[in-house]
């Protein structure tokens, strides 16, 4: 085999085509424009669901969820009804950092989620949106964080800019310039490390495309100052990338790709713990008249607060009061749950559903076999059949069942349905359990901005591709992002683990290329050693950072 090819990968986070072809004919892309012009361009498919821990995982795993075991932010506390959140501890399989690094091979990764702790690689290792904050251990080695605040003072691993905190043009003004800042922050990081440090490998994620497509998606189509606020952040990281991209020579192998797509939400959103409530799958405990009086006076009080404070304002209530949980209605309506009567219940994400399994859960009303599955298909068969009130149109596209999607020893983790709505565009919320506490209904307009995002996420993203053997062209295919793992390690000439999910993308590499250098496979256990059942963040404070970040991001109630 010749020498071996570096290879850098680009994250453009949330990346679409639906915006990026348009804008690179237009102009307004130039340095993506000449990559896609003189290398390949093509959809990249997401997993299902597509959010940002799953899909990240199979990227640099090469499988499935149901193999390294990421399900989405949270994870349920095997034996019990509560949920935590997740990071690279839970992986349960070996990423290619690892494999890369026991090859002998230098490895740098910036901003990648799900890479938090810092792993012991042969490299650097900066950590991604899964870190609790610019003041943890984010950096391996631990001794680069001072040199990376000396390059960039302003770093930022993620910015919170949650829907409470955009409710006026001041401050949405302010979380536009953040996200500018920590897209000139990352360049910064992404150059000196480029220039300074042996690589083999190279990763960087850009997370503000995604942030700004969450918070500003429906100004695109409005005549507002922020009209441009999405361009602005794509032109933004489209500068960086000729930056970067500059500084490599011509043996370098670089893939460009998003970990999704994105596109508009609507206006509606579905709350599927309601219509549990409603179809008696899910029940409440009774009250005494007193107790239920007092618990309805609270619950409204919080509601109300929830409504009309700022998130800032509820931060320093949680600071003065850290009993009081405001931020998380969910936390409320968990607790007045009567499993002993429930049969179904909305799992790590609203869009998820669990059975209250025998065997499984502490009070399991559903037996394994043939109840569950006749459940899961009247849950199914009615889910499908939900339209909107008023316009007729149906609400959700498909309901999958996790053997559907998923294979592997981690499937039985997962939850036991996945709902998807029409083009994901309706968001689906855990929604009030008992009446008087926020929604009514089953699918409502959106008026509370404390829930909700404008801008959602999308199955396809984007892949692009350029190196010495890469044959330039557009592909009409869809690539799946499982595909990238084995392709990076075919192009940098290593051996790829047999029983992987993605497969080499040949139709991009030079035939000649291939012929000369046909792949090698190799019998190898990629399971990881540690213990993904244990807890994920040192200290309660870590966790509610975190919290307040998915929060922000809509991806939590």
């Amino acid at each position: 085999m010749k020498k071996q090819n570096r290879v850098i990968v680009i994250g453009l986070d949330g990346g679409t085509l639906d915006l990026i072809d348009p804008w690179m004919s237009a102009g307004h892309l130039p340095n993506l424009k000449k990559i896609s012009g003189s290398g390949v361009k093509a959809p990249l498919r997401s997993v299902i669901l597509p959010f940002t821990p799953q899909a990240w995982s199979s990227f640099m795993t090469g499988v499935n969820p149901g193999v390294h075991g990421i399900f989405g932010f949270k994870e349920i506390k095997q034996g019990t009804y509560g949920f935590q959140f997740v990071n690279h501890k839970k992986m349960r399989v070996k990423n290619i950092w690892n494999l890369l690094s026991e090859a002998g091979k230098k490895v740098i990764s910036i901003n990648i989620p799900m890479t938090y702790p810092p792993e012991p690689i042969n490299g650097v290792m900066i950590s991604g949106m899964d870190a609790p904050g610019a003041e943890s251990e984010f950096v391996y080695p631990a001794e680069l964080k001072k040199e990376i605040f000396n390059i960039a003072p302003g770093y930022t691993i993620h910015l919170h800019v949650g829907a409470g905190y955009l409710d006026s043009d001041s401050k949405r003004r302010a979380g536009l310039k953040g996200l500018m800042d920590m897209v000139e922050n990352r360049e910064k990081i992404v150059l000196h490390f480029l220039e300074k440090y042996e690589w083999d490998f190279f990763a960087v994620n850009f997370a503000a495309t995604d942030q700004v497509q969450h918070h500003y998606w429906e100004y695109m189509n409005k005549e507002s100052e922020f009209k441009d606020a999405v361009l602005r952040i794509y032109k933004r990281v489209d500068e960086a990338v000729g930056r970067i991209t500059r500084k490599l020579d011509d043996r370098t192998t670089l893939f460009i790709m998003s970990d999704h797509g994105a596109g508009p939400a609507s206006d509606r959103v579905f709350f599927i713990d309601e219509w549990l409530r409603q179809n008696r799958y899910l029940e409440f405990a009774s009250r005494s008249p007193l107790k239920g009086a007092v618990r309805q006076t609270v619950r409204l009080a919080l509601d109300t607060l929830s409504r009309n404070i700022s998130s800032n304002a509820k931060d320093g209530l949680m600071r003065k009061f850290p009993g009081l949980r405001v931020r998380s209605q969910g936390f409320i309506r968990r607790s007045l749950i009567k499993w002993s009567d429930t049969q179904v219940f909305s799992g790590e994400h609203p869009a998820t559903l669990r059975i209250n399994l025998k065997g499984r859960e502490p009070q399991g009303t559903v037996a394994p076999g043939k109840e569950k599955d006749e459940l899961c298909k009247k849950l199914i068969d009615e889910l499908e059949s939900l339209v909107i009130p008023d316009t007729g149109e149906r609400l959700v596209e498909k309901v999958y069942r996790r053997e559907d999607l998923y294979h592997g020893p981690c499937t039985g983790i997962s939850p036991d349905l996945y709902i998807i709505t029409r083009d994901f565009s309706h968001q689906v919320r855990g929604g009030p359990y008992p009446p008087g506490l926020g929604y009514k209904k089953v699918i409502e307009k959106k008026n509370h901005r404390e829930f909700f995002v404008n801008g959602v996420h999308r199955m396809n993203g984007v892949f692009m591709a350029q190196g010495p053997d890469i044959v330039p062209g557009l592909c009409s295919q869809h690539f799946s992002i499982m595909d990238l793992f084995p392709s990076i390690l075919y192009c940098m000439g290593l051996e790829i683990p047999l029983g992987l999910d993605g497969k080499i993308l040949e139709s991009i590499f030079d035939k000649s290329f291939m012929e000369a250098n046909p792949a090698k496979y190799m019998e190898r256990d990629i399971a990881k050693a540690g213990n993904p059942d244990g807890p994920t963040y040192e200290s309660d404070e870590d966790s509610r950072k975190i919290e307040k970040s998915l929060r922000g991001l809509g991806y939590l109630d």
